[in-house]
């Protein structure tokens, strides 16, 4: 397995959702994982820690960190990206991807989720299962989506945001850079960035000031 092609950065629950929806080149796939003390998961070689990709200069590259790592999933994309290493998309084959929207590169899109016309998805995104993303949407760079999203057209999700399980936002809403939205929540006003808004319609809860 030395000439994998495709590496996920992380074993755990993320790394193998990313990993189930490239079944149609996983004998291509590797994990770099540097908590894992198997040999493989879930039939893929663990081939290291991330300090390994050394080893792997010309491998592509996408990180599988959960939802409460968000801001380590950032510095290591960057860190990676600093390095000149290369990203792959992860799309799994039951998601619906309109050919008009835009992607960036180290997106992971799961199962039955949407994405419709002129829609932007930045890089380092992670959309689980069954969101819809509606027309020109735009999703800055390592936006989360749980799953089951619902995104209204034109919504404006700002860099890290991570929008919980189940939460709608109606169209033209923005929400701002590291917010927070709780699980269920209806969102019908604009979030402020580092704010946490839940419940129905949303409402604050906190402010935590902007990550940098």
């Amino acid at each position: 397995m030395a000439t994998a092609r495709y590496i996920i950065l992380g074993a755990g629950g993320a790394g193998r959702t990313i990993a189930s929806a490239c079944r149609s080149f996983q004998n291509q796939l590797g994990f770099l994982d540097d908590q894992a003390t198997a040999r493989e998961v879930n039939g893929i070689p663990v081939l290291g820690t991330l300090a390994a990709r050394a080893e792997f200069p010309d491998a592509l590259y996408i990180v599988g960190f959960g939802s409460r790592y968000q801001e380590k999933r950032r510095d290591v994309f960057r860190q990676l990206r600093g390095e000149g290493l290369h990203f792959f998309n992860a799309v799994a084959p039951e998601a619906s991807v309109d050919p008009n929207a835009a992607l960036g590169t180290g997106i992971f899109i799961g199962a039955q989720c949407v994405v419709l016309p002129n829609a932007t998805i930045g890089d380092n995104c992670f959309l689980c299962v069954a969101g819809t993303v509606d027309h020109d949407v735009v999703l800055g760079d390592g936006v989360y989506l749980s799953p089951g999203v619902n995104l209204a057209g034109t919504v404006i999700v700002e860099e890290g945001a991570f929008i919980g399980t189940n939460a709608t936002v109606i169209p033209g809403v923005r929400i701002g850079s590291w917010a927070t939205v709780g699980a269920g929540a209806l969102v019908m006003r604009d979030v402020a960035p580092g704010s946490v808004v839940t419940g129905l319609p949303a409402r604050n809860l906190i402010h935590k000031g902007m990550k940098e």
